[in-house]
């Protein structure tokens, strides 16, 4: 998250025991770390990202990339319908 820091020193900065900032999907592959991930998407109105991470904490994340990425497609463009158009 940070690109001046590994993600070890990360890790060890938010608390983690050294055992477990030394491999860092130990963190990455938990769904808490997944549904964070998707509300900062949120936050920073990255919908494609949000609807990525959910996924992925709902255990869709054995879906192939493929399948995910033709997901979020369909998703977004379902998005776009149904979120009003500024003028």
């Amino acid at each position: 998250m940070n690109f001046h820091r590994s993600k070890r020193q990360v890790a060890l900065d938010a608390g983690f025991a050294e055992s477990t900032a030394r491999v860092p999907k130990l963190i990455e592959n938990k769904a808490g770390f997944k549904l964070a991930m998707a509300q900062l998407a949120g936050e920073t109105e990255n919908v494609s990202m949000k609807l990525m991470f959910e996924l992925q904490a709902r255990d869709l994340g054995e879906m192939s990339n493929d399948d995910l990425l033709h997901s979020l497609e369909v998703m977004s463009r379902v998005h776009e319908r149904f979120t009003s158009k500024s003028i």
